[in-house]
């Protein structure tokens, strides 16, 4: 039987294993625990008001004007524009517009510790690197070769920086670059440095579409998605992380989902629970996987979508919701993770705002997706369909409620056509926490002197893990 484990590294030798028979009762901290510990209202005065500032790129194609733009999310989720900072590189082109270029994730990331932010730009195969000032506002630092074609996600672990170059495959060429993932090393200033030998390749006519780090930062989780049945295609590649960077293939390798054919999009891992969730998108489902201690990963069965297309996908930090953005539909769906292997949908919210020009079908499509905790918000990056409805091009915040389920009390902001012009498709969301350091801080106020007991419990072995 497949095990996984938590993420608390402990003291002694052995490690907690949490076997599958037992995930009913040790799946994630108690809801009445939770209930409290995660209502921004609640939050010591001490830490300031819990508020955000939320990042996404124009990814605009006109040769060397992509930008970052900044909003900052009040205590109520409301988005105020700030401020645009150029990334000295290009967006990408993808008119008219078909299945491929535009499908990766996490083009935008923001440092751990909050003091940078890393940029895409895929038409001219660099990544932006900014350090944020303490006002939101960004301070380019450099533009790096990305090592590869098309780059369109990033993954950061500790001081490392890994970037998927897409290679050329998309739904009406069948490629002819290879696709690879390349590390970095992040300098103390915040300036790229290419790892010797970290360079994987994959198959041509696939395209790696997200890099995906494990929560203790052990394991590179890459996407490889393809529209044309190449071999190893639509799998999740696990990658294990050396000591200096570099990537070693997992035992077992690269895994499909059993229920290919199927485009496989976006990906989350649980923060507790050695699980990853991945949109199934032509299937309309979305696919569990584990892994073990060694990075060996397994498909474990997969869950329906009320919507269509779900592709990008997060967990909420309490582990308890799995939320998919649903492309085709416009619309985002909501899970219970009460039992972890087995997500149930329990809602399926289309967002607000303009739709499409005619009232006939929709011309706004939903793409990348962000949690901010802090004021219990989702964030969600839409894209417009055809260049004759740029107001397609939007970002909405929804407001999460306790049980998990979405709301939309204000209509999505309409990203300006100066900034975004029609043949842009915005992209990428990163969410830097501007009231209080992290969530886990949260935690530490919160429980200050509690007694956990039991340290086979889910919330346990984090305090563990963070605590001693």
């Amino acid at each position: 039987m497949t095990q996984f484990h938590s993420h608390r590294q402990p003291a002694v030798a052995s490690r907690i294993r949490l076997g599958v028979e037992l995930m009913e009762d040790r799946s994630v901290p108690a809801a009445s625990i939770l209930n409290g510990l995660f209502d921004p209202t609640q939050v010591n005065p001490s830490f300031g008001a819990a508020t955000a500032n939320i990042y996404t790129e124009t990814n605009n194609p006109n040769s060397g004007s992509n930008a970052i733009l900044g909003f900052h999310q009040d205590g109520n989720g409301s988005l105020t524009q700030f401020g645009t900072f150029a990334t000295g590189g290009t967006g990408q082109l993808n008119i008219p517009k078909v299945v491929g270029p535009d499908d990766g994730d996490q083009e935008v990331q923001a440092s751990a510790d909050g003091r940078y932010l890393f940029a895409v730009n895929e038409g001219s195969n660099t990544v932006s690197a900014f350090r944020i000032l303490p006002t939101g506002n960004l301070k380019l630092i450099g533009v790096f070769a990305s090592g590869g074609e098309q780059p369109d996600s990033i993954g950061i672990v500790g001081d490392h920086l890994y970037v998927a170059n897409r290679g050329d495959a998309t739904q009406t060429h069948p490629g002819t670059i290879a696709p690879n993932v390349t590390g970095f090393d992040i300098a103390p200033n915040g300036a790229l440095t290419p790892i010797p030998n970290s360079t994987v390749s994959f198959p041509v006519g696939t395209f790696v579409t997200q890099t995906l780090a494990s929560p203790d930062g052990r394991f590179l989780f890459v996407e490889d998605a393809t529209l044309s049945g190449t071999p190893d295609g639509n799998s999740i590649n696990p990658f294990q992380i050396k000591a200096d960077g570099a990537l070693q293939m997992a035992p077992g390798g690269a895994v499909a989902a059993a229920a290919n054919p199927s485009l496989l999009l976006g990906a989350a891992v649980n923060p507790y629970l050695n699980i990853v969730y991945a949109g199934l998108t032509a299937n309309s489902q979305v696919g569990v996987f584990t892994y073990d201690e060694t990075g060996r990963t397994s498909f474990v069965g997969a869950s329906p979508d009320l919507g269509t297309a779900p592709c990008w996908c997060v967990v909420s930090p309490d582990a308890r919701f799995l939320y998919v953005s649903n492309t085709a539909t416009d619309s985002i769906g909501v899970y219970s993770l009460a039992d972890p292997l087995h997500p149930v949908q329990i809602q399926d919210l289309v967002l607000g705002g303009p739709h499409s020009a005619t009232g006939t079908g929709y011309q706004t499509a939903v793409f990348e997706i962000a949690l901010d905790w802090t004021t219990r918000s989702l964030d969600v990056i839409g894209q417009s369909s055809d260049p004759t409805f740029p107001q397609g091009n939007q970002l909405h915040s929804l407001t999460v409620a306790r049980d998990g389920t979405l709301t939309e009390n204000t209509g999505p902001i309409i990203l300006s056509g100066a900034e975004v012009p029609a043949d842009a498709h915005p992209q990428g969301l990163a969410v830097v926490a501007t009231g209080h350091e992290h969530w886990h801080d949260l935690i530490g106020q919160r429980f200050a002197g509690f007694d956990f007991g039991d340290e086979t419990s889910a919330l346990g072995q984090y305090w563990g893990h963070r605590h001693g």
